[in-house]
């Protein structure tokens, strides 16, 4: 679909004559140089390739971007804009946060330096020098010194604003970029794309300070800013994936009309039906005018009952339904993602029920599905992990689906009426995204998240007399709450998720919250051994997986002995979960009659743990476990200690019995050749077998499941790997078999 966005009649009637009587002229450019011409061919092999016209005129030059359009445009999916500014470095001080366009912040005042996490003007209403901020958090000085004489004005001299404008709209036109065009003076340019807006340098691989080009014309060198004409390197501006901030903190304020007017309500639950007084939680609406996303990932319905076009609704505001993308403004239903963002992954099937044929993994966002190799046709989805949506068209346009962690059998699953997806994004968290653990609990003193609230990151040993929790929210961890201060009494382990009762919480309804606490963070695989007699005699069971009746499942109930080997295990009174509750870690109980007041286990499951990043720190030498720079040693899977030089390659995490390096996700810590004294412990491939896991006990040590008493070490010596990390037998006289495990 071609469209010309020019309000120059003039110069848009010239530029048709131009096309019809002239012929595209290169003769005159051969005296350039060499390199030049290389370049140049290069630049024509690639428009080719991507089906690009750049048209050369000689009397003036036009340049023309355009994408020959392989399968008919749809609608473009909008999104919402939200910018955040910081007083100070560090994402620190002054917080302001910004959600929709500005049209005059000449009154802000600003320091020397601003922390950005749209395209950010010099002067109000849009105008003046531009600057674009890239999605993502970045550090600027001011951005309009570039541009000034040598001499007037220093980067660090504080600077003004002028207005804001969101880009809040997916290219559907051409996106490759530019790296080196041959140098030509182009006075005039179109963008064609309605919705793509790109940075033109005048210098190769996009060098020097970019000029913004928005949709529109521009017949001259005044109209886009430029002093120079040569137009060298070009590159769209990108969206980055949809993202969410507060997964943990869901909130939506519902408005009846349009621009946030007339009736209004808050919401932190689904709508199953707007309609409906009994299954709304505000008055009677007919559907949504106008809403405020201000915590959480939604999805908007067009249908009651979770059906009909689906509408992702990131955190931000949405004056009207056209700002959510919708067909038209009907939004009845609405419905929380309640998942976890992190690490996603999924397979596309082109057979339906995940049968043979061609297929594609995927762990990060893909404009076009054709460009891996496999086709338009999706009959079944297998999401591995995170939030995923999944588009009828390329770019990231046309019907959209979201895609939760689970398994869709076929199109109808997640709501299509064809299986045409050609193009896939995953949902990302942002904000927290530094790689820390954070676990925090959400307490309500009325049900379903009503009421006052507070929340806490930290263990309590006593809540306020005057509070009593309803409901609660779990994220990034699992807590412990009990119904005495001091953390004594009953207790209630509520692991990551929603409980909109006491109830939902395990608790009778005359139970009062008094204390609460963390659940502990291990490094251990889960086992647990339970016995029919005392100190463990008789009868064994093992177990490593949640059993939710010891009797269903076949064995005799009667326990007297409990030893628990891996993870943190909750056992439970009864059947499926009820009843009293005892959390264990790594112990052992000679008498479980004496310690619990029973001799059976109803039922019992291991906590699972979020995945945590973590540092290892020898403790003798004050070195940190890492992967060395050098690409000789990356490829040899040299596993050292050393300083925080490469930070990245000091960051491991724990999954599955496996330690494993951030920067190579698909290999873990294990030891080559046969185990003893000295063998050496390297980075290699995790799907070598048998699989080499480990655990790290309480006292720091990190031990080897696969060779039994052999822990992690460090050569020492004075030979060329004496940095290098071993395996060694537990020795008290070697001090650094000692490690400080720093959770970030």
């Amino acid at each position: 679909m071609r469209s010309f966005i020019n309000k120059d009649d003039g110069f848009q009637e010239c530029v048709r004559e131009r096309e019809i009587n002239q012929s595209i002229n290169l003769g005159a450019e051969q005296r350039r140089q060499d390199e030049s011409k290389k370049a140049f061919s290069r630049g024509r092999t690639l428009s080719r390739r991507h089906n690009i016209s750049v048209h050369f005129l000689h009397n003036f030059s036009f340049l023309f971007l355009q994408q020959e359009a392989k399968k008919p445009p749809m609608k473009p999916n909008v999104r919402p804009g939200k910018i955040i500014l910081f007083s100070e470095s560090g994402f620190a001080g002054q917080k302001r946060e910004i959600w929709g366009d500005v049209t005059d912040a000449t009154s802000w005042e600003l320091s020397q330096t601003w922390l950005l996490c749209w395209v950010m003007y010099e002067k109000p209403r849009f105008h003046g020098r531009k600057c674009v901020l890239a999605e993502g958090d970045m550090e600027i000085n001011n951005p309009w010194t570039s541009y000034q004489k040598e001499g007037k004005a220093s980067e660090n001299t504080p600077f003004c604003i002028g207005s804001f404008k969101r880009v809040v709209r997916v290219s559907t036109g051409y996106s490759e970029m530019f790296s080196n065009i041959w140098a030509l003076a182009f006075p005039y340019v179109i963008v064609l794309s309605m919705y793509s807006r790109w940075l033109i340098y005048s210098k190769p691989f996009f060098d020097d300070d970019p000029y913004v080009l928005e949709p529109g014309g521009y017949p001259n060198l005044k109209a886009w800013g430029a002093k120079d004409p040569s137009i060298c390197s070009m590159h769209p501006i990108k969206l980055g994936c949809p993202a969410v901030e507060k997964p943990g903190e869901p909130k939506a304020v519902i408005y009846e009309k349009a621009c946030f007017q007339g009736h209004s309500c808050e919401v932190n639950r689904d709508i199953y039906d707007l309609k409906k007084q009994e299954n709304s939680q505000g008055p009677v609406m007919s559907t949504v005018g106008s809403l405020r996303i201000l915590g959480g990932c939604w999805v908007g319905y067009e249908k009651e009952g979770f059906r009909g076009h689906q509408y992702l609704l990131e955190e931000g505001e949405y004056h009207d339904w056209t700002q959510w993308g919708g067909y038209n403004n009907e939004l009845v239903s609405l419905r929380l993602i309640r998942t976890d963002f992190s690490d996603p992954a999924l397979v596309l099937f082109e057979a339906m029920d995940f049968q043979d044929g061609p297929s594609v993994e995927l762990s990060e966002a893909l404009p076009d599905v054709e460009l891996a190799g496999y086709g338009t046709t999706t009959q079944s989805i297998h999401v591995l992990s995170g939030v995923w949506v999944a588009y009828e068209n390329t770019n990231f346009s046309g019907e959209q689906y979201i895609l939760e962690k689970g398994v869709y059998r076929s199109c109808e699953d997640w709501g299509a009426s064809n299986c045409q997806i050609h193009s896939v994004q995953p949902v990302l968290q942002v904000g927290e995204h530094s790689l820390r653990f954070v676990s925090r609990i959400h307490l309500f003193s009325d049900p379903d998240f009503l009421g006052d609230h507070i929340s806490f990151e930290d263990d309590q040993v006593s809540l306020p007399e005057v509070f009593t929790p309803q409901s609660c929210r779990v994220h990034g961890g699992s807590w412990i709450l009990y119904d005495d201060q001091e953390c004594e009494g009953e207790q209630h382990v509520l692991s990551d998720g929603e409980y909109p009762t006491l109830t939902a919480m395990g608790c009778v309804s005359s139970t009062a919250i008094r204390s609460l606490k963390k659940v502990p963070i291990f490094f251990s695989e889960p086992s647990i051994f339970l016995h029919g007699l005392e100190c463990f005699e008789g009868k064994e069971i093992e177990l490593n997986g949640e059993v939710r009746s010891l009797q269903a499942e076949g064995f005799n109930n009667h326990v007297l002995s409990v030893r628990v080997k891996g993870g943190i295990w909750v056992l439970c009174e009864h059947s499926n979960f009820r009843g009293r509750q005892w959390l264990l870690d790594c112990t052992e109980i000679t008498n479980w009659l004496t310690y619990s007041g029973l001799q059976h286990i109803g039922s019992l499951y291991p906590i699972r743990q979020r995945r945590i990043y973590f540092r290892i720190k020898n403790a003798e030498l004050q070195f940190f476990l890492s992967i060395p720079d050098d690409a000789e040693d990356m490829k040899a899977g040299r596993v050292v200690v050393s300083d925080l030089s490469d930070q990245s390659s000091s960051i491991w995490y724990y999954e599955e019995g496996l330690i494993k390096n951030q920067v190579a996700p698909t290999m873990s810590l294990q030891v080559i050749g046969p185990g003893g004294r000295g063998a050496k412990v390297v980075l290699w491939a995790e799907s070598r077998v048998p699989r080499q896991t480990w655990s790290i006990d309480s006292f720091g040590r990190i031990c080897s499941q696969m060779f039994e008493d052999m822990i992690l070490d460090v050569k020492g010596g004075r030979s060329y790997d004496r940095d290098h990390a071993i395996l060694w037998d537990m020795a008290e006289e070697r001090a650094t078999q000692i490690w400080d495990i720093q959770v970030l």
